[in-house]
């Protein structure tokens, strides 16, 4: 889908061991490596900007840093809670403008 500095799909306990990239966007399930799968949430991070896309509250701190960032979450809601489009909507987010790091 050529998802600039795509860093790939992790579940939220498997994120890459190596530092994070400067610019970087990935998808991560909220459920752990053992369970079946919860929430797909996604992310785009450019230096200190991050943003966060997801029907849930972001991390308190930006995927895959510990470093301080500004958040940006969006305030919409796409889809209804039993829903099961959230990982569709995390790659419509990643490959729009809405997705796009400024």
């Amino acid at each position: 889908m050529k998802i600039p500095h795509f860093r790939g799909v992790f579940m939220s306990d498997a994120l890459p061991r190596k530092g994070p990239w400067k610019p970087e966007s990935a998808i991560i399930n909220l459920n752990d490596a053992q369970g079946l799968g919860t929430r797909w949430v996604a992310y785009r991070k450019d230096g200190h900007h991050v943003t966060y896309f997801g029907n849930l509250q972001p991390p308190k701190r930006s995927p895959n840093t510990s470093a301080k960032v500004a958040l940006f979450d969006n305030h919409l809601t796409y889809q209804d809670f039993n829903s099961y489009r959230c990982g569709h909507l995390c790659l419509d987010f990643l490959t729009s403008c809405k997705g796009a790091i400024q």
